[in-house]
């Protein structure tokens, strides 16, 4: 495929908008598994994964790979390096259809979708920085809080506070885990991501003291947990696909998993009052919420409480088992590996109008023959040149060179072979890859220079394995066969070029005849095509 970066910005673009589709898809398929298995709200691990099968699926979609039998091909307008065309690699390009008439000088159209990628790219970075600063003015804003309202409590002010026990005290020593007061009325929180400070506000005195210890035994379980890291890692994720809403209700889903899974940890043997109690802080600490909106991640934050709340009322919490674990995390296997295969591929077409001026070198017959019909070659002219290698392993023809159709009425400039969509396709012989493209009739095609002003040419083909300017050798892989351009089905075109025309197959493929099925012999024979017997 010929293309670079502009195909690149191209699978970007598209990836981008597949994102939100596939994002829209995973947070539905997890909501309905959530009301059938509402454990799964409390477990992160889901969430998360979800994000990253998102990203995944982007990553996937934008990495140069071989894409599904059934994904869709769109051409792009190539960009030209304004190179002047010569009548010699005029002829390389595929004829217009009608040769005589001047193609239009530019085509909207095509313009705009040659540029939309890469105003899509500078959309998306615009929006990225602006989100970025976003976060960075917060995080400021923190520091500036912190600078400014914390006051560090050392060993002895951890001796007297009564809202920690000794074996919190202890847990606290031996990780090395900062303790700041705050006067600012602000949820509990631990703040910071690979070094976290546990923040603790001075209203937190007003609480009963069983309370106070359950509020901090939930910010050492975050602690535990490693929770402020996940959600550094979902709010990274999160920031890269901002324009993908779905997947910001994932990250906010991910935030409550966090919150109920750490409420279930906490919780976990206690008695009944103790989960009153730590119900009543937890409203407590809503109604601060209200006259505080805290950035970053607030122990007991507005999300889910009735369901938190709820939840502690309940001695054993609902647990998810097997089942669900195996069906969530291959929905969201099956999902991104879908998402990602069936993400278009991208190509760029030949600029046929710059050389529509240019004099085509027209197609000539090899000796004269009756009006409409084409000419069989000699046995003498089959054998002037080395003969080629069939380019499939077991080779069918189906349609032979000068057929006349209602779609070919000048006759077929080539031949068809039959071949499954993704077979393997190899050099006819020994050579140079002069071009390795897409154009919109030809579909995916490769050109070979064989020297001597001999090349061949395969059309349809729905991968190509090489590049322009690749030396080959008869039977090195050169892409698969397909449908691609106008094709009616899985097959492969070849023809066979002599100084910029095209002529029978035959001349370098001494055993065509034998390889061809009777209907196409029957269809050449009808045609006044005589079949050589001296081969």
């Amino acid at each position: 495929m010929s293309g670079g970066p502009w195909l690149l910005l191209a699978h970007f673009g598209v990836a981008c908008a597949g994102s939100v589709l596939l994002a829209t898809i995973l947070g539905a398929l997890l909501r309905r598994l959530a009301s059938r298995w509402p454990a799964l709200r409390a477990h992160r691990s889901v969430w998360l994964s979800a994000q990253l099968a998102i990203v995944l699926g982007m990553l996937l979609a934008i990495a140069p790979l071989p894409r599904s039998a059934v994904a869709p091909t769109v051409m792009l307008p190539a960009v030209t390096d304004g190179a002047p065309v010569t009548r010699a690699n005029a002829a390389m390009l595929p004829a217009p259809a009608d040769a005589g008439v001047a193609a239009p000088a530019s085509d909207p159209i095509k313009t705009a979708l040659n540029w939309l990628p890469g105003s899509w790219l500078a959309f998306y970075l615009a929006g990225l920085a602006w989100h970025a600063a976003r976060r960075l003015r917060a995080s400021r804003h923190w520091r500036d809080l912190l600078r400014r309202h914390t006051h560090a409590v050392d060993a002895t002010g951890l001796l007297a506070c009564p809202a920690i026990t000794p074996h919190q005290r202890i847990r606290i020593a031996s990780g090395r885990l900062a303790v700041r007061t705050i006067d600012l009325p602000v949820s509990p929180m631990l703040h910071g991501v690979l070094r976290p400070c546990l923040l603790l506000p001075a209203h937190l005195a007003t609480l009963d003291v069983g309370q106070q210890r359950l509020i901090v035994e939930h910010e050492l379980t975050h602690w535990r947990r490693a929770d402020p890291f996940w959600l550094a890692l979902s709010g990274i994720l999160a920031l890269a696909c901002w324009f993908n809403r779905p997947m910001q209700r994932l990250h906010e889903a991910l935030r409550e998993a966090v919150e109920l899974g750490c409420d279930d940890a906490v919780l976990a043997g206690r008695a009944s009052d103790e989960r009153r109690s730590y119900a009543a802080a937890l409203v407590a600490q809503l109604r601060l919420q209200l006259q505080w909106q805290a950035h970053g991640a607030a122990a007991f934050g507005s999300v889910g409480v009735a369901g938190r709340v709820q939840r502690m009322r309940e001695k054993n919490a609902a647990r998810l088992g097997m089942p669900a674990r195996i069906l969530a995390g291959a929905s969201l296997f099956g999902l991104t590996l879908a998402g990602a295969a069936l993400q278009p591929a991208f190509s760029h077409a030949p600029m046929v109008s710059m050389v529509s001026t240019v004099p085509m070198v027209p197609m000539a017959p090899l000796a004269p023959a009756a009006p409409g019909a084409m000419p069989a070659p000699t046995a003498a002219a089959m054998h002037a040149h080395d003969p080629w290698r069939w380019p499939l392993a077991e080779a069918r023809v189906t349609s032979l060179y000068g057929v006349r159709s209602p779609s070919r009425p000048k006759g077929h400039h080539g031949i068809d072979l039959a071949a499954r969509r993704g077979t393997p396709v190899h050099a006819v012989a020994a050579g140079s890859v002069a071009e390795a493209a897409f154009a919109p009739d030809w579909g995916h095609y490769v050109r070979v220079d064989h020297g001597g002003g001999r090349s061949s040419l395969l059309i349809h083909l729905e991968r190509i394995d090489v590049t322009p300017g690749q030396q080959v050798a008869a039977g090195d892989p050169l892409g698969a066969s397909g449908a691609s351009g106008k094709a009616t089905g899985a097959h492969l075109h070849l023809e066979y070029w002599q100084d910029g025309q095209r002529l029978d197959p035959a001349i370098v493929l001494p055993d065509l005849f034998a390889r061809a099925t009777p209907k196409a012999i029957a269809q050449r024979k009808a045609q006044d095509n005589p079949i050589p017997t001296d081969l």
